[in-house]
């Protein structure tokens, strides 16, 4: 093969990998970040579920 069928292959295969790259890396963050919310939120009602009882919340 000659070097420009080469090079216009591998921009092909730049241009169909480089949005699917880009999704997956928009999904891990999302799922990371909804992760966090979900243990975040649970850490501060386990702290906070004494108080509860008491009434001050």
């Amino acid at each position: 093969m000659s070097k420009k069928k080469e090079g216009k292959t591998f921009m092909e295969f730049m241009h169909a990998a480089l949005p699917v790259a880009i999704a997956l890396v928009v999904f891990l963050v999302s799922a990371g970040f909804i992760i966090f919310k979900i243990v975040n939120d649970r850490n501060y009602n386990e702290r906070w579920k004494d108080y509860d009882e008491c009434g001050l919340s």
